[in-house]
């Protein structure tokens, strides 16, 4: 569901940096305008760039805000999110406090809405066949006098995929029960294999698989780049040992509230596997709030819901959890540019504070406000990590708030224009450019808003939004391996860059081409835990182990770091060497000199 907005207009683009301003919470809250006044016969408008924003696989909205005489009104567009073309006969719903408003795109895969009363509507859902359907988390204060227009809407095709399950010696496996979950639903789909072991499903990018069969351990898997470009999967099942093999876990939990006392409450638990958080289950506690959960053994989030009241998220392998609801909090806040002006299309992202480098997200609202206002309630309260993506402008940097139990936080954000990368993918056979090519900022668990652009007919792609600094993009087309690839980009951005990407060979599978240490990473509390070695790189080669936990990189500390600057620190020039220091589980550390490789995976 990773792709991009349609560009309509030449902006200027300059470096800026992102500010966010607090107000202390037990201070009035700043007046919020209720309208934004017009000059006769000016265009108030942002452009959308050549470029978008994307999370969790999901692409955001855009818009344009423009005077209009009379009542409020939407119009807009809903196009392919592989392509960019029109989706004629697309239906669009929108929520109102007077009810549903339902509309259906033309042939040019234009819609438009008129006549509509001042408030807030809800864009509740956009449906096409042969998509998946999108359910946008997306608001749009209308007011007399102003209308929202060219609002781009992007749907992903309903892509099928063919999933294999053999087991260690590649034999097709007949009757392994597949599930397939995600983080908003426990079982979005059901499958047992066929005579060939062999099973075929409709999923979004963010999907996690589960495969279970008596005798055989339980095996997961992510639609990650590979399967996205083969639209295949084979999933190996390995034969239970003797003495049962697969080990299971077991979560005794309570629920209480601020006095300390159980209560009934809802508990939803998430597996965490890769980048992956899916519902593994929806349970009612007792009536003094117990709960006992038992499944095979992983890391698990849960979190629970009375009434009105919830609770923050918690992380457990296993063991006693205790769940407290609190009142939920508020944020509300103002979004601006440098000059001060309004930002009045945007999307506001907020992550839970696991610990020093865990972060939870929370489903992205996308606002459409003449003041660049935005009002979130029913908050968990906690620590949370806050960001503001907006079109033609870089990201907000991450700013830690504090929302405190039935309190009401306010920010005002400051957004600066951030900088362009400029340039072409190419077949490194031929040369050739690759049209419809995907080139992004690259994923990682701290993500909250990846800046995205596709390539046109000449292979050329311009990515927007970006702060400068040390970026990691990484480029994607059909047919070829996708290639991971570090750069400086200076305050003034980049041009001119030149990606060329190997073909993949007959009845051959992607690889991912990268220059780094070749570890897999993942956020442990405080530390960067090793969970995987890519055989032939440089960790390997230089003895890292995996379950060692990263402290420091060239002297700098990972939490200070951050997820994200930790994995820029790690990458750089083919050959070039980097000292990390790691430590084991009895807590001793060493510090390793590790050689930068280029390795596929």
């Amino acid at each position: 569901m990773n792709r991009r907005w349609l560009g309509i207009a030449v902006f200027v683009v300059a470096a800026g940096v992102a500010a966010i301003v607090l107000f202390e919470s037990t201070a009035p809250a700043p007046e919020l305008p209720r309208r934004l006044r017009l000059p006769d016969a000016v265009v108030v408008a942002i452009a959308p760039p050549k470029s978008g924003f994307t999370t969790s696989g999901a692409p955001f909205p855009a818009a344009v805000v423009t005077p209009t005489l009379g009542q409020a009104c939407v119009t807009g567009n809903v196009i392919d999110a592989l392509n960019g073309l029109a989706v004629a006969g697309a239906d669009i719903t929108l929520s109102t406090f007077a009810g549903q408003r339902k509309t259906t795109t033309d042939s040019t895969g234009r819609f438009e809405l008129r006549g509509l009363t001042e408030g807030t509507v809800h864009l509740s859902l956009v449906r096409a066949d042969g998509y998946l359907e999108l359910t946008p988390s997306a608001e749009l204060h209308l007011i007399d006098g102003v209308c929202v227009s060219s609002l781009t809407l992007t749907l992903s095709p309903r892509v099928e995929y063919v999933g294999d399950v053999v087991d260690a010696e590649g034999a097709p496996i007949v009757g392994a029960h597949v599930t397939i979950t995600t983080e908003r639903e426990a079982e979005l789909q059901s499958f047992v294999t066929d005579a060939r072991g062999r099973f075929h499903f409709i999923a979004p990018e963010e999907a996690l698989i589960t495969v279970t069969h008596p005798g055989f351990l339980t095996r997961r898997a992510e639609i990650d780049f590979k399967v996205r470009t083969t639209r295949a999967l084979t999933v190996r099942l390995e034969k239970l040992s003797d003495d049962g093999g697969s080990s299971t876990t077991e979560i005794r939990g309570v629920v209480l509230d601020e006095r300390d006392a159980g209560v009934e409450a809802v508990v939803i638990i998430r597996r965490e596997f890769g980048f992956t958080r899916a519902v593994e289950r929806t349970l009612q506690t007792s009536a003094a709030g117990a709960f006992t959960f038992t499944a095979e053994r992983g890391s698990f989030f849960l979190i629970a819901r009375h009434g009105d009241d919830g609770s923050a998220w918690v992380r457990s392998a296993g063991g006693e959890v205790v769940l407290r609801v609190q009142r939920e909090a508020t944020l509300q806040g103002l979004v601006r540019d440098e000059q001060g002006a309004p930002v009045p299309m945007f999307s506001v992202l907020l992550q839970a504070k696991q610990g020093a480098l865990e972060l939870n997200a929370v489903e992205p609202r996308h606002v459409v406000d003449a003041d660049g206002a935005f009002h979130v309630s029913g908050v968990t309260p906690g620590a949370y990590e806050l960001v503001i993506a907006a079109p033609g402008f870089a990201p907000s940097n991450p700013q830690v708030l504090e929302l405190p139990p039935g309190e009401i936080r306010s920010v005002e954000v400051r957004l600066g224009r951030g900088v362009q990368v400029q340039g072409s993918i190419v077949s490194r056979s031929t040369r050739a450019p690759l049209r419809g090519a995907r080139v992004s900022l690259e994923r990682s668990v701290d993500d909250t808003a990846l800046p995205l652009a596709r390539t046109d007919e000449n292979g050329r792609f311009s990515l927007g939004g970006l702060t400068p600094g040390r970026r990691s993009l990484l480029a994607e087309a059909e047919g070829h391996d996708s290639r991971l690839l570090s750069l400086e980009v200076s305050a003034s951005g980049a041009t001119g860059l030149v990606i060329d990407l190997a073909p993949v060979p007959d009845g051959g599978t992607p690889e991912l081409e990268l220059v780094g240490i070749g570890a897999v990473l993942k956020a442990d509390a405080d530390l960067l835990l090793i969970d995987g070695l890519i055989p032939g790189g440089g960790a390997e080669r230089a003895g890292l182990r995996t379950s060692e936990r990263l402290v420091s990189i060239d002297g700098a500390n990972v939490v200070m770091l951050g997820f994200g600057g930790s994995i820029e620190r790690l990458r750089g020039a083919e050959d070039t060497t980097v000292v990390v220091e790691v430590r084991d589980a009895s807590g001793l550390t060493r510090r390793v000199v590790v050689t930068r490789r280029r390795v596929a995976r």
